[in-house]
């Protein structure tokens, strides 16, 4: 799904009244159209509240369309002065078809009190200003009948940013936001859940390979994910799969790379296998699949060669859950980035995680060894570490801020949080899956496996990134429907019944 603000509306707008020579009257028409199926039929009873824009707009082609189905529509027009020209053209038709249109801020109670659906299209996403005066007095009376009937906004909900989804002093709460062509950025505010409703995207009459130029910012969907598959042959074997090398856990916390390598086979990595402590005797238990590679950290430098021949074979490599940054540790990561073909010729590619992103902040000479080659996967407070910029910072520019990073350093970034952001500088996804209930220890270690395990099946950098936050949030979001809390062994338990589901 394309996702944009209040700058791609505009271009998407100009493109095809432009380029592809439809008239803004024929889009309005065919976002009337697109809006009015989403109406139940059995409602009879409409008022359309209208501003002077193109939102408006909008809503007098809603109200013509209701009323061609012979339903009762009322319409409440804050001003029809200074009209945009589609506004205008619609705003007439509706005169001269006879139906009621009333002016008088005194009759709006009424109105609202009579009807069973309110309709609003008062502003539309380019508000940058605070909502005041009488505009700010019709909101007031919208949200106040809400108590009691449906509310339904066209586009976004009046008084949200349609970029940063800032409230302007006052926001229609929908019940209902039928939006048009793109998912938009200001949607993605958390602050503003509760005025959004449910949210549902439409067509104006365009295709979408038309527009794609215009646009390298998408809303992960299901489509969008199954697209990205690519379909096992039936005379493949093991090795066409990926080997996949993962150095995760550290003496006290050998959960961490048990997690990530069995994350990894359950995801259908060929082959796994763990860099681990010598000691560390858990893994043969809870990941059978698994290979280890022992390593006496009190002398790494024996084991160093034969870790060499490791990476020759290896197709991808995972680095950094519960690792920690002890000199022996950095010494292995150095080793391990050392390396950037593979036996066959391959690139190999690289996930890194948790304390590998940490030894990299701190040793950023090091970003030369992954160019091109890499999937970071940090948190909000990691990647304040790499970038310098505080997590206010972020927070407030993250789709620039990751792009540029991403760009820079010749990486894929994947920005863990609510709506993880997914970029390689060019392109870039927001994660549409995932909530709270499965903010718990281990979830960031089960990402990391999965992730690898797809990097290694011949996957983009890019598209594991992807799928691999998708899937890891679509599993945890059906889990939450029958039970409270959602854990990393949870979520591993199913990554292979969603896996089928999704592809």
């Amino acid at each position: 799904m394309l996702l944009g603000g209040n700058e791609t509306t505009r271009k998407i707008d100009s493109f095809a009244i432009n380029e592809l020579k439809i008239p803004g009257i024929v889009l309005m028409e065919n976002a009337a159209i697109s809006f009015v199926k989403h109406i139940d039929e059995n409602e009879n009873n409409f008022l359309i509240i209208c501003g002077k824009g193109n939102n408006g707009g909008d809503g007098y082609a809603i109200a013509r369309q209701l009323f061609s189905k012979n339903k009762n529509v009322k319409i409440f027009c804050i001003s029809n002065e200074n009209m945009s020209h589609d506004c205008l053209v619609n705003y007439e038709i509706c005169k001269n078809m006879g139906i009621e249109i009333f002016y008088k801020i005194k009759e709006l109670d009424k109105l609202l009190l009579e009807c069973d659906i309110v309709i609003e299209g008062i502003f539309g996403t380019g508000l940058n200003s605070e909502i005041k005066g009488i505009y700010r007095e019709i909101i007031e009376k919208i949200n106040v009948a809400g108590n009691s009937k449906a509310i339904y906004s066209i586009d976004i909900p009046s008084g949200i940013n349609g970029d940063t989804g800032e409230i302007m002093g006052i926001s229609v709460k929908a019940n209902i936001t039928i939006s048009f062509v793109t998912y938009k950025k200001g949607f993605l505010n958390p602050k503003i859940k509760s005025c959004l409703g449910k949210v549902i995207i439409e067509n104006i009459g365009l295709n979408e390979n038309n527009i794609n130029h215009l646009v390298d910012e998408y809303y992960l969907t299901p489509e969008m994910v199954k697209s990205f598959h690519i379909k096992r042959n039936e005379d493949s074997h093991k090795g066409d799969f990926g080997k996949a090398l993962i150095f995760a856990g550290s003496s006290g916390f050998y959960g961490a790379g048990n997690i990530v390598a069995k994350s990894c086979v359950r995801s259908g990595a060929g082959l796994t296998t763990v860099i681990t402590d010598k000691n560390n005797f858990s893994l043969n238990i809870f990941v059978p699949e698994a290979m280890s590679f022992p390593i006496n950290f009190d002398n790494i430098n024996g084991n160093l060669e034969k870790l060499k021949n490791e990476i020759l074979n290896c197709d991808v490599i995972a680095i950094g859950p519960g690792i920690g940054k002890s000199q022996e540790v950095l010494t292995i990561f150095k080793k391990l980035i050392s390396i950037e073909k593979n036996n066959k010729g391959n690139t190999i590619k690289l996930i890194l995680d948790a304390d590998a992103l940490n030894l990299l902040a701190e040793n950023r000479e090091l970003f030369e060894k992954i160019r091109n080659r890499s999937i970071l996967t940090p948190h909000l407070v990691e990647f304040s570490r790499l970038t310098g910029f505080s997590p206010e910072e972020i927070n407030k520019n993250k789709f620039e801020i990751t792009k540029n990073f991403a760009k820079k350093y010749g990486a894929t970034l994947l920005l863990k949080g609510k709506n993880t952001i997914i970029t390689d500088g060019e392109r870039l996804f927001v994660n549409s899956t995932g909530n709270s209930h499965m903010a718990n220890g281990g979830m960031g270690d089960c990402l990391t496996g999965i992730i690898c395990s797809l990097a290694g099946q011949k996957y983009s950098l890019l598209q594991s990134a992807a799928i691999g936050a998708y899937l890891h949030g679509k599993i945890a979001d059906e889990l939450v429907k029958s039970q409270y809390i959602v854990n990393a062994t949870d979520v591993i338990d199913n990554i292979s019944k969603y896996m089928n589901k999704i592809f």
